[in-house]
């Protein structure tokens, strides 16, 4: 007679956090001048979140933030350099950029869209002989990471 196999366990479901609305700050930023910032994990978005790169790189994970209810606004400044911002499936996003000799993009991996009360995040800004990428992703679909990075051999679309 054989041992009742455990069952395995299933990993935590990645998505972002409700926060009352007076427990979020009005506004924060990240700089990378000539450097590289990174926020990610579990932090807490302002109303409003600036994010300027300057010959440098900023990279902004939302997929474990702490949002509140309704419009967060972050805009950003890619001066000769790049800002990239990942998006879960479950927020709501517009995006109106200014490319100037730059680009600026938004691409949606995830199939899913949120439902219409969520959270909105509106990005704005320009990029001047830089680069503003927003990727929408479901960060809790199977290789997800390694589909966003191009390392699975095929495109983030499979």
């Amino acid at each position: 007679m054989s041992a009742p196999v455990p069952p395995v366990p299933q990993p935590p479901i990645i998505t972002p956090i409700l926060m009352p609305p007076d427990a979020v700050p009005a506004r924060q930023g990240v700089m990378a001048f000539m450097s590289h910032v990174h926020r990610e994990g579990d932090w807490v978005l302002p109303r409003l979140f600036r994010a300027l790169a300057f010959m440098g790189q900023a990279e902004i994970d939302l997929t474990r933030v702490r949002i509140a209810p309704g419009t967060s606004e972050i805009e950003v400044r890619a001066i000769m350099g790049e800002v990239k911002i990942i998006v879960p499936h479950n927020l709501r996003v517009e995006c109106s950029g200014h490319p100037i000799l730059g680009e600026f993009k938004i691409k949606r991996v995830a199939k899913s869209i949120p439902v219409p009360d969520a959270p909105l995040v509106r990005i704005t800004g320009v990029a001047f002989m830089g680069g503003v990428s927003i990727k929408v992703i479901d960060p809790n679909a199977p290789n997800w990471i390694r589909r966003l990075r191009g390392r699975s051999g095929g495109s983030a679309e499979e």
